[in-house]
């Protein structure tokens, strides 16, 4: 079963809709019905369910790892098959919800060093749910293991062969080109099961070390990776 996971981020709850039933909700709101812009897209995924009482069940005594909201309680909307469905309190009541409407959690956000062709590194907040970071590579994900600590930069797995412009170098320990990454890309961290945020000081000296993006020529059978300014940032040095 898949779903989707909408709960209220507390901190646009102006009216407390928050853990309302629909009753009361419609008691203490007049004319008020479920307003997509107060939630947040907590959990998306495929859930071992078969139906919403399931769903509600596991989401209290099972959290599947990659969950990081709260228990889901009244007040929660759940999105299956294409229908979204109010967690009440007693069952679930179907109801129109415009998902476009909703937040994302900060929680399902990481930090990261994003490499672009020919662009500074610059560092951001990207989704951390798979659809997200394949969509920021633009394809199918690699994880590039270059480095002492935990740290991994994610790339598209068919760059070169798609004919992505080159981006930055890989270096060994010696500081010689062995490979270079095509196509955009970002380092972040990788400890745990799912890739995570970078730590303040990673995401400054990473961003030094992948600052200017790269050219690439081929003397022999060695390549040469050498930095250069990207022209907007020579404009902004020049005022």
């Amino acid at each position: 079963m898949n779903i989707k996971l909408y709960q209220v981020n507390m901190d646009r709850d102006e009216d407390s809709a928050a853990f309302l039933s629909l009753d009361n909700l419609r008691h203490t709101h007049p004319n008020a019905e479920v307003e997509p812009a107060i939630y947040d897209l907590v959990y998306s995924g495929e859930v071992n369910c078969k139906d919403l009482e399931e769903v509600f069940h596991l989401f209290n005594f099972d959290h599947p790892a990659d969950f990081t909201g709260r228990s889901m309680s009244v007040s929660d909307v759940v999105e299956t098959g294409g229908k979204f469905y109010f967690c009440d309190s007693v069952g679930f009541q179907e109801i129109p919800f415009d998902a476009e409407k909703a937040g994302e959690s900060e929680e399902n956000k990481i930090r990261v060093v994003l490499l672009e062709p020919g662009k500074t590194a610059k560092i951001t907040e990207i989704g951390s749910k798979l659809e997200d970071i394949q969509a920021v590579v633009g394809g199918y994900i690699e994880a590039v293991y270059s480095f002492e600590e935990n740290v991994c930069i994610v790339c598209n797995e068919e760059g070169k062969i798609n004919g992505l412009p080159l981006n930055r170098a890989l270096r060994d320990d010696s500081g010689a080109v062995y490979d270079a990454i095509a196509g955009t890309a970002f380092l972040c961290d990788c400890s745990g099961e799912r890739f995570g945020s970078l730590s303040e000081e990673q995401c400054r000296r990473y961003q030094r070390q992948f600052r200017d993006p790269e050219q690439f020529v081929r003397i022999g059978s060695e390549i040469l990776a050498i930095p250069y300014r990207p022209r907007e940032q020579q404009k902004g040095e020049a005022r």
